[in-house]
C-alpha cells in the first residue's frame, strides 16, 4: 500500500508540474505589455542622452570661441548651417542643418577691417567644423533679429563673440546681419531675447536647447523650451 500510495502521489504531482494554456497565455500577455512599456522608454532615454551629448559639445565649442575672442582680442564668428533644404539626417553628403563652424583665430587679423574664415575654408586649429552626432539636426534658431548669411550657396546663422574692443564688452555675443566676402559689415546687439538653438532627434521628435545670451552666457536645457 505504501508503494501504491507513493506511486499515486508521484503521478499526481507529475500531472500538476506544467502550466495550463491559460496560465501560459497570461504570462505571454504580461511580457508583451512590459515590452511595450520598456521599448519606448528605452528609445526616449537613448534619444535624450544623444541630444545632451550633441548639446554639450556645442556648448563647449561656443565657449572655446568666446574664450579665444577674449584671449586673442579678436572678434570670432560661429556659423550655423541653418534654414537649408532638403534636410536628410542620415545622408553622408548632405549636411544641411547638421553642422556648424567656429573660429579660434581670425583669417587675417591685420587687415582693415579684419577678415574672417568662412565655411568652405580648410579646417585647421584656427577654424573648426562640427558635424552633429547621432543624426541630430538643427531644427530651429530663434532670436530677436534674424541672421541669414549666404555663403557658397548655403544659408548660415552667424553669431560673433566680441573681444571687448570699441564699444563692445569682452565676451559679448552679437548677431552678424551682413558680410561682404570675409568682412563683417553689419551686426545686431542681442537684446533681452537670447539666441536659442533647437536640436532635434528626428527619430523620436525629442528636442534639446542651447542658449546664448547677449552677455555671452552659454547654457543648455531640456524641455520645456527656455526663454
Amino acid at each position: 500500500m505504501k508503494v501504491l500510495l507513493s506511486g499515486y502521489r508521484t503521478l499526481h504531482e507529475e500531472k500538476r508540474a506544467g502550466f495550463t494554456l491559460i496560465e501560459t497565455l497570461v504570462v505571454i500577455a504580461i511580457i508583451v505589455v512590459l515590452t511595450g512599456i520598456a521599448v519606448p522608454s528605452f528609445r526616449h532615454l537613448t534619444s535624450s542622452e544623444r541630444l545632451q551629448s550633441a548639446a554639450y559639445k556645442m556648448v563647449q565649442d561656443l565657449r572655446v570661441a568666446k574664450e579665444d575672442a577674449i584671449l586673442y582680442q579678436q572678434d570670432l564668428n560661429v556659423y550655423f548651417n541653418y534654414d537649408n533644404s532638403p534636410v536628410d539626417s542620415k545622408s553622408s553628403t548632405n549636411f544641411n542643418n547638421r553642422e556648424y563652424y567656429f573660429e579660434t583665430f581670425q583669417y587675417n587679423s591685420l587687415a582693415t577691417p579684419p577678415e574672417h574664415y568662412l565655411p568652405g575654408d580648410s579646417i585647421s586649429q584656427h577654424f573648426m567644423r562640427r558635424l552633429l552626432d547621432y543624426h541630430i539636426i538643427i531644427k530651429d534658431i530663434s532670436s530677436d533679429t534674424s541672421s541669414q548669411i549666404s555663403i557658397g550657396g548655403k544659408n548660415y546663422f552667424v553669431i560673433t563673440f566680441r573681444s571687448g574692443a570699441g564699444n563692445t564688452f569682452r565676451g559679448e555675443c552679437d548677431l552678424v546681419t551682413g558680410m561682404s566676402n570675409r568682412t563683417v559689415t553689419t551686426t545686431h546687439t542681442i537684446g533681452s531675447t537670447p539666441v536659442i538653438v533647437t536640436l532635434e532627434d528626428p527619430t523620436t521628435g525629442m528636442k534639446f536647447y542651447v542658449r546664448v545670451s547677449a552677455a555671452g552666457k552659454i547654457s543648455m536645457y531640456g524641455s520645456p523650451r527656455p526663454y
